[in-house]
């Protein structure tokens, strides 16, 4: 038997994308070495656009319970005083859900695989390692050995490699990874404390040249601390809890004694690296394995979410619909510019953060208050916070918006029967056109019809875009936008993209 998809590596990435194909009629096998959740705690972070693609995987509303929404963060200069302050009020925004969320990351595994092994069209096989990857002109065929030495063959139509940073696949296809050349090494504490309520609801990062460091408000009683290993220090003997016991106190004024339990302290070096291919035939890399991105945005599994909500959709347009598999290149085309923007972004602050020297620091801190206090403008239509939109790939070339390649806002709305719901689940899992009036030969949602805005949300998008019609991707991204009695001409520029 030949599934359509198999999914090398049971973490986040690879659970969350079995649970989207499987959303979206793709037969999966789900292949991970070990049998159960890694134990420890390694991401912590992710945001409102993380959360609506869970929403779509269907484990939002179980997983919001688990989670803690945060503020935002803030940034202390050399004196221990704020020279950037990204604190964000922590109610929903305009994608539905609330702008960052903190989790504890063995529980976000073991959720997502469950509900993999639940999933109707999904087969785990999990206690079993990939040892070859053979492709062919029609399908894959994947060699397993679990741990007696057993021995089975799978095949599938397509693989997603979502098996790390060190990635077997990507170095038995021989892809290359470009390094920004930042390497740093941290000691990563996780702790818990005594009462939830302890602490700010908002992560610091402390750029002091003394000792960089980042403290994180996880769910409930969860909390963690980052340090910086300076010049000549032996990790190993920061890497005990008698010594991240120290180090949290260093930066914690609010921590009395009693009040903290050392979960584990770990060293982990920071990079930034990104693959030169991400698609070799019928094998495609996402997350980790495609690129790594150091912590000071917070965004490393959100990368690798967000390439298999890109993903998932155009498998199932190559399986499902007929539509040419070089729509798969556009998968490494839209995501990479988006990573590599971040990573830039990630290591800049990381450069600023990690200066050691006082002067060089209290300089750093002079220009950073004086871009607070006269911030730079910036292009309101394009970017969300430090998250870009979509520069390339599959949108409308025929008609020229800001609008185009913008994830597009999800606020709560009534379908016909008066039923109050966020937007994602009524659009579908398809193509969607949303609209001011009908138009003639398009199946589009009309709002005040189908869609009754009783936020006046969709409204003032379309009007801040000066549109009467928006065409949005499956993973709801706006493909384009239109006015009048263009709005058809959409619907054959997607059939131009597809082909």
């Amino acid at each position: 038997m030949t599934v359509d998809l198999i999914i090398i590596g049971a973490g986040p990435v690879g659970s969350t994308a079995a649970l989207l194909a499987d959303r979206l009629g793709l037969s999966v096998i789900l292949v991970d070495s070990s049998t159960e959740v890694f134990p420890q705690p390694r991401a912590i972070h992710f945001d409102a656009d993380i959360m609506r693609i869970f929403q779509f995987a269907g484990v939002a509303d179980e997983l919001e319970p688990r989670v803690r929404a945060t503020s935002g963060a803030l940034h202390l200069g050399e004196d221990g005083k704020p020279i950037r302050d990204f604190r964000v009020l922590a109610a929903e925004g305009d994608l539905g859900w609330m702008p960052h969320y903190m989790f504890y990351q063995p529980e976000l595994d073991g959720l997502l695989r469950e509900r993999a092994s639940e999933a109707s069209g999904v087969t785990t096989a999990f206690g079993w390692r990939c040892v070859a990857v053979v492709q062919t002109a029609d399908d894959v065929a994947v060699d397993l050995v679990d741990a007696a030495g057993n021995l089975q063959q799978i095949r599938g139509r397509y693989v997603i490699a979502a098996d790390g940073a060190t990635s077997p696949i990507r170095k038995s296809l021989g892809i290359e990874l470009t390094d920004y050349g930042f390497d740093e090494p941290w000691v990563v504490v996780d702790a818990d404390v005594s009462d939830e309520a302890l602490g700010p609801d908002y992560s610091v990062m402390y750029c002091d040249p003394k000792r960089p460091a980042t403290y994180v408000p996880g769910p409930r009683a969860h909390r963690r601390w980052e340090f910086m290993i300076l010049p000549g220090e032996d990790a190993a003997t920061l890497g005990t809890p008698d010594a991240a016991l120290q180090l949290i106190r260093s930066v914690t004024p609010w921590l009395q004694d009693g009040q903290i339990q050392i979960g584990r302290a770990a060293v982990y070096r920071f990079h930034a690296l990104v693959a030169d291919r991400w698609r070799q035939g019928r094998v495609l890399l996402a997350g980790d394995a495609a690129h790594q991105t150091p912590p000071f945005y917070g965004q490393g599994m959100c990368h690798g979410i967000r390439d298999v909500r890109n993903l998932t959709w155009k498998l199932r347009a190559v399986l499902r619909d007929g539509v040419d598999e070089a729509i798969l290149d556009a998968y490494q085309q839209e995501r990479e510019p988006h990573v590599r923007a971040i990573i830039e972004q990630s290591v800049a602050n990381g450069r600023y953060i990690c200066v050691l020297d006082v002067e060089k620091a209290r300089e750093r801190d002079a220009q950073m208050r004086e871009l607070m206090a006269n911030p730079p403008a910036r292009a309101a239509k394009t970017w969300r916070d430090t998250i870009p939109g979509l520069t390339a790939g599959l949108l409308d070339r025929t008609n020229a918006s800001p609008a185009t390649g913008l994830l597009f806002p999800q606020p709560w709305v009534a379908d016909a029967t008066g039923r109050r719901t966020r937007l994602d689940d009524i659009l579908g899992d398809g193509w969607a056109m949303i609209s001011r009036t009908p138009v003639e030969g398009v199946d589009a949602l009309v709002i005040g019809t189908d869609l009754h805005d009783t936020d006046g949300v969709l409204s003032a998008w379309l009007t801040a875009f000066d549109s009467d019609a928006v065409l949005l991707r499956p993973d709801r991204y706006v493909f384009g936008v239109a006015t009048g009695t263009s709005a058809a001409a959409l619907m054959d520029a997607r059939a131009a993209a597809l082909v």
